[in-house]
């Protein structure tokens, strides 16, 4: 239909469209399904990244109990064993540590829902998700456990299914040389996973800068003493001049209860978009080939830039003076004057809307006001008057001198007292709505926080076991080149050398899967970027700082061995 539309009628539709949503995304809303579908993809994203250090690490491990059971090994082969019957030895006891990993990890999200709940965005009640944990979640564990255990399993598996038969059956064996050249399997593990806890910590580093930027950003209006509720006249087959007295009467009643410092009507929610119609300055209109700006209107009376706070820049705001027959006027925001009337002085000019020839004067210019997302792009918006642009669903908007809280229920009772038939609805705080608008980027800063440490912690355990386990291989070389004269500190900066260069790459191929990974997540975030480059710096420095004291420690210790012990080692 949109096609066709734009089809019989270029200038008119041309550029535009419709979104059609399934009713099976209707919980979450047609606005903020994008979003919440963004948000749960990142969420997703994470968890599979500490899934795949976790994996690494179950890797390295293995492939180091291999390497210790390699005379066991060597027996079996020796007395028969076949390699198939090796590897199925292998594999099992890898999948029984992948599922008992599962079966833990279940636990820990039965106990874990109600706070993955406590997230959810306030626009999802309480019945409209379920996270009950059913068959489709268990059989989804069972099937990764099953997945991650094969899938690094199978390198343990074949490195000890061919054993050398006669080198492990001898009693000793020569030493692993100094050096990662002879293992680059373990090289590989331990770049993959300082690579991936760099996107990790990267994106927590984000959204924590993100959070703090966006709890820091002006909404342009009073954005703690205030609060809302709505309701329609139009549902109680309300007149124009009834509906208007209504209104005058619910500010009054309002302004009246203790607490209450303003109030005011308003068609729209705080951050809660509104409706729009195309604009043409005078001079301008359909049949001249100018197509006209979409801008959003919000119907007000008269106190309502008092009550929000939102400042007054040019000219003046509505007077009661402004109603039906006077001449039609409009206070528009910054954003709409530099738009129209760039360089121009805006009070005074005139435009009109699409298939309406009635001209209307700008007489004030406010200050530039959150409208549809916290963090957007200041955006063109108009404010009439509510006397001479009558609609009749509303919304009374109160700013309080306390907690707003305390007072809900009393302006509510003013209200319902002139006419108990009216049904109040979305009733909440201003801080509600904030909550609302920021849902994402909190979620995603205490997620990214919660895996992103976990990432940290298993990268610095998993490079810690690979070179712990790689130093005492070489234990023996160790005293030999400490016997032959070399001094602690170059040895020690051999090793920790070659852990650091493992780190370096590590670092830059994380910083190359970050790149393409933030991108992603852009529209999440509030006030920086995402290929911020002093979160980029910090997280680079922060692993290879984990790296180097992961290195240190076993190298050091190695460092400490007697060298007649090192070479009476095996």
């Amino acid at each position: 239909m949109a096609s066709q539309l734009e089809a019989e009628y270029p200038k008119d539709n041309g550029g535009r469209s419709v979104v059609l949503t399934p009713l099976a995304d209707a919980a979450v809303g047609a606005n903020q399904h994008d979003q919440v579908a963004l948000a749960g993809t990142m969420m997703m994203t994470v968890v599979g990244v500490v899934l795949l250090i976790a994996c690494v690490n179950l890797a390295n491990l293995l492939l180091a109990r291999a390497a210790q059971r390699e005379r066991e090994m060597g027996l079996r082969a020796a007395l028969g064993a076949s390699r198939h019957r090796l590897m199925r030895q292998m594999l099992t006891e890898c999948i029984l540590l992948s599922l008992l990993g599962g079966a833990v990890g279940l636990a820990i999200a039965c106990v874990g829902r109600s706070v993955l709940w406590s997230f959810r965005p306030p626009f999802i009640q309480q019945n409209d998700l379920d996270l009950s944990l059913d068959s489709h979640v268990l059989l989804f564990t069972m099937g990764i456990s099953l997945f991650t255990g094969v899938l690094f399993g199978v390198a343990p598996a074949l490195k000890a299914s061919v054993p050398d038969v006669m080198e492990t059956l001898k009693l000793g064996g020569r030493g692993g040389s100094l050096g990662w050249g002879r293992n680059s399997l373990h090289s590989l593990l331990v770049v993959s996973e300082i690579a991936l806890s760099l996107v990790a910590l990267v994106g927590a580093g984000l959204f924590i800068r993100s959070m703090r930027d966006a709890q820091r950003i002006d909404p342009g209006f009073e954005s703690k003493n205030l609060f809302m509720m709505a309701f329609d006249l139009g549902a109680l087959h309300y007149q124009e001049g009834r509906a208007q007295e209504f209104f005058r009467a619910a500010v009054e009643r309002a302004n009246s209860t203790p607490g209450v410092k303003s109030a005011a009507i308003a068609s729209n929610f705080p951050l809660g978009g509104g409706f729009a119609r195309t604009v043409f300055p005078e001079g301008e209109d359909e049949t001249t080939g100018y197509r006209g700006t979409l801008t959003q209107l919000d119907d007000i009376t008269s106190g309502f830039f008092d009550a929000l706070k939102i400042p007054l820049l040019k000219g003046r705001v509505f007077s009661d003076s402004d109603r039906k027959g006077t001449t039609p006027v409009v206070v528009i925001n910054e954003a709409m004057a530099k738009h129209f009337w760039p360089n121009q002085e805006a009070v005074g000019k005139r435009f009109h809307f699409f298939g309406d020839p009635t001209l209307r004067e700008v007489v004030g210019v406010v200050g530039n006001t959150v409208i549809n997302n916290i963090g957007e792009v200041p955006v063109p918006l108009a404010y009439l008057s509510i006397r001479q642009d009558y609609s009749p669903a509303v919304t009374l908007q109160v700013r309080t001198t306390g907690s707003p809280e305390a007072l809900i229920g009393g302006v509510r009772a003013q209200i319902q007292s002139l006419d108990p038939n009216l049904a109040i609805t979305n009733v909440q705080t201003i801080s509600e709505t904030m909550d609302q608008g920021l849902w994402a980027p909190r979620m995603g800063a205490a997620l990214l926080t919660l895996f992103g440490g976990l990432a940290l912690v298993l990268a610095a355990i998993g490079v810690y076991g690979v070179l712990s386990y790689s130093v005492n291989q070489q234990t023996r070389e160790i005293g030999i080149r400490m016997a032959m004269g070399a001094e602690r500190a170059h040895v020690l900066r051999l090793v920790v050398g070659q852990g650091l260069r493992l780190a370096g790459v590590g670092v830059l191929l994380g910083v190359i899967v970050a790149v393409a990974v933030m991108r992603q997540l852009s529209g999440l975030l509030f006030g920086v970027s995402a290929y911020d480059p002093m979160t980029f710096a910090a997280v680079a420095v922060l692993l290879v700082l984990v790296a180097f004291l992961a290195c240190y420690i076993p190298a050091r210790r190695a460092t400490c061995v007697n060298p007649l012990v090192a070479l009476r080692h095996e």
